[in-house]
C-alpha cells in the first residue's frame, strides 16, 4: 500500500516545457553553461582544488569555495555530489552551488572516484559500491573546515549516496543538519530496466560518457586495463555485466545492484532531518520506490507530477526549481539555533 506520508510539491512545468524528455535534456542543456558559468562566476574563481585522503591510499577529488561571509560565528557548509558520469561542474551541481554559495554558505562539490579530472587519482574503477570512501570524505571535509551546520545535497546517483552517507553518519561521528536528495536511484535494477525501455537517447548518452571515462582510466593504467573488447557492446545490461565479474566481488549484477539499493528498510538508521524530491514523470528513475522507504519523522518524501530527471525547468532562462528549494531549506536551517 502507497504510504501516507509521502506528500505532492507544487512544482509547475511551464507549458512549453513539461515534457518528461525535454526537462531532462534541459538540465544538461550546454547553452545554459555561459549565462551559469558568469553568474557563478565569484563561486568558481573563489574555488581550490582538494584532495581528500581516505583509508587505502584512496583519494577524492573536491572543491572547496569558502564562505563570502565575514561572520565569525557563520560558519554553514553545504556538500554536494553529482549523479552518474556528471562532475562538480555538472550544470545542475553548478547551479545549486551558487545558490547556496549567495546565501553564505561554503561550499564542498565533491567528485566521486573517476568522475571529472579524477581518474588518474586511484588505480580501480569506480562502481556504485564504494560508499566507505564517500562516507570518510564527507567526515574529513566536516573535520577539515569545523562547520556550525552542515547541509549534504545530492542528485539522482549522488542522491543515493547522500541518503547512504547519512544513514551512516552516526556510525561515523558524522553531524549532518539538513540531507537533501532530488531524484535518488533507489532500485538500481528498475534503473537499468527503465533506461532500457525509455527513449534510446539516454541509453546511448549514458554509454558515451561511460566509455569515455573507461578508456580514460585504461590509458592512465595501461598495465591494469585492457577492457577494448568489453566496451565493444552497446548493451549496458551487458556491459555491467562484464565489469561486475571484472570487479570479482559480486557473483552476479543483481548481487550488485542490491549493495546500494536504498529501498524498504535499508534506511532505518537515518535520524537527520532528510528531504526527498521525486518526479513521477522521471523517465530513468521509478517514482514508486519512494512508497517503500521507511516512515519516520526525519524523512520528508515528496513527489512531483513534472520535472523529469533533475531538469525541474521554471522558466525561459532554463532556471531550476531544485534551486528553489534548495535556497528555502538552506535559510530554514540559517534560521535554527546552531547545535552546542
Amino acid at each position: 500500500m502507497p504510504s501516507n506520508s509521502v506528500q505532492y510539491l507544487d512544482y509547475r512545468a511551464p507549458l512549453w516545457c513539461q515534457n518528461q524528455h525535454l526537462q531532462s535534456l534541459l538540465a544538461s542543456f550546454k547553452l545554459r553553461r555561459s549565462r551559469l558559468k558568469k553568474k557563478a562566476r565569484a563561486l568558481i574563481n573563489n574555488c581550490q582544488e582538494h584532495i581528500i585522503q581516505c583509508e587505502d591510499g584512496v583519494r577524492l577529488q573536491s572543491f572547496y569555495t569558502p564562505s563570502k561571509s565575514n561572520q565569525a560565528d557563520r560558519k554553514p557548509l553545504a556538500i554536494l555530489i553529482h549523479g552518474w558520469e556528471g562532475s562538480h561542474e555538472s550544470l545542475y551541481l553548478l547551479s545549486a552551488a551558487n545558490t547556496l554559495y549567495q546565501l553564505g554558505y561554503a561550499v564542498v562539490r565533491l567528485n566521486l572516484r573517476d568522475h571529472g579530472s579524477s581518474h588518474h587519482l586511484n588505480p580501480d574503477l569506480f562502481h556504485s559500491n564504494r560508499l566507505d570512501e564517500v562516507v570518510q570524505a564527507v567526515q574529513t571535509i566536516q573535520s577539515k573546515y569545523k562547520p556550525n551546520k552542515t547541509l549534504l545535497c545530492g542528485f539522482s546517483l549522488g542522491g543515493n549516496f547522500a541518503l547512504r552517507v547519512t544513514n551512516q553518519a552516526n556510525a561515523y561521528n558524522i553531524h549532518l543538519d539538513h540531507t537533501i536528495a532530488f531524484c535518488p536511484a533507489l532500485d538500481p535494477a528498475d534503473v537499468l530496466i527503465k533506461l532500457e525501455t525509455s527513449w534510446s537517447l539516454y541509453i546511448r548518452y549514458f554509454m558515451l560518457k561511460w566509455k569515455r571515462s573507461i578508456r580514460k582510466k585504461q590509458s592512465i593504467f595501461p598495465d591494469l586495463y585492457d577492457l577494448e573488447d568489453d566496451l565493444q557492446t552497446d548493451s549496458m545490461r551487458e556491459l555491467t555485466e562484464k565489469l561486475v565479474k571484472f570487479y570479482g566481488e559480486y557473483e552476479t549484477i543483481n548481487d550488485y545492484f542490491d549493495g546500494y539499493n536504498i529501498c524498504h528498510d535499508r534506511l532505518n538508521n537515518i535520524n537527520t532531518k532528510t528531504t526527498i524530491i521525486m518526479s513521477q514523470d522521471d523517465p530513468i528513475i521509478d517514482y514508486r520506490g519512494i512508497y517503500t522507504l521507511p516512515d519516520k519523522p526525519h524523512i520528508h518524501k515528496y513527489l512531483t507530477r513534472h520535472g523529469g530527471h533533475c531538469g525541474y525547468v521554471k522558466n525561459r532562462r532554463l532556471e531550476s526549481w531544485m534551486d528553489d528549494i534548495i535556497a528555502k531549506e538552506a535559510r530554514a536551517l540559517l534560521s535554527e539555533p546552531a547545535p552546542r
